[in-house]
C-alpha cells in the first residue's frame, strides 16, 4: 500500500538539493542487523552512499518529506505519528543497490516503531539507469528465495520530483543503478509500536 505524488517536486528544486547534499560530508551506508542489535557495512545488501540532512527548519529537504508524509497519513493511512526522522540524502552509483528490506523496527525508546516511509527521486532519469524502487507482495523475498506466490510491484519513478510515501514493514528495494548516478531523498515517520 502506497501514496504517489507523482512529479510534485519542481526539478530546479531536486537539484537544489542533490548541490547542496552534494557539498556534504557523505558516508558508506549500514545495514541493521535482523535483530537490531548491531549495524555494520555490507554492500552485498546495500552498496549506497548517505548524509543525513539536520533537523533544521530551514532545510527544504526535510520540509518536502515532511510535508508529503503528514498529507499522505492524513489522506490515506491515519496512523498515529509521534515524530519524523532526519531525512537521509542517498547517493547510488556503481551498482549501488540496496537490496529487500523493511523500514520498520523499534527506536530506543520502548514502544516506538518507523510507521512510513517516504522515498523522493532528485535525479533527472536521464542521468541514470536502473535503481528502480520494488515492492514485494507476499512472502518474505530474502528467506523464500523459491517463492513463487509474491509479485514485484514497480513503482515508476522515473520522473523527477516523484514522491512515493508507503508502509514501513512492506519490504522493498532499489535495484542496481547500471549507468549514471541516482540521487535521492527517504525519510520515516515515526510512532507508538503497532498492536
Amino acid at each position: 500500500m502506497f501514496y504517489l505524488f507523482p512529479r510534485i517536486v519542481k526539478p530546479d528544486m531536486c537539484e537544489e538539493i542533490i548541490k547542496d547534499c552534494m557539498s556534504r560530508n557523505l558516508e558508506t551506508a549500514k545495514v541493521l542487523s535482523q535483530d537490531n542489535s548491531s549495524i555494520r557495512d555490507d554492500p552485498n545488501i546495500r552498496k549506497t552512499s548517505i548524509y543525513f540532512v539536520p533537523t533544521d527548519r530551514n532545510n527544504q529537504a526535510n520540509e518536502i518529506a515532511w510535508h508529503f508524509l503528514k498529507k499522505a497519513n492524513k489522506e490515506m493511512f491515519h496512523y498515529d505519528l509521534t515524530y519524523f526522522q532526519q531525512t537521509q540524502f542517498s547517493v547510488y552509483k556503481d551498482g549501488g543497490h540496496y537490496d529487500w528490506h523493511t523500514d520498520s523496527y523499534h527506536q530506543d525508546e520502548p514502544n516506538k516503531t518507523r510507521k512510513l516511509s517516504l522515498s523522493l527521486v532528485l535525479s533527472n532519469p536521464d542521468n541514470f539507469e536502473g535503481g528502480k524502487l520494488e515492492f514485494y507482495n507476499g512472502g518474505r523475498p530474502w528467506e523464500e528465495k523459491g517463492d513463487t506466490t509474491g509479485e514485484q510491484i514497480k513503482i515508476d519513478l522515473e520522473s523527477q520530483g516523484t514522491v512515493v510515501v508507503f508502509d514501513s514493514r512492506d519490504h522493498h528495494r532499489v535495484t542496481p543503478v547500471t549507468k549514471g548516478v541516482r540521487h535521492s531523498i527517504v525519510c520515516w515517520a515515526t510512532g507508538a509500536s503497532f498492536r
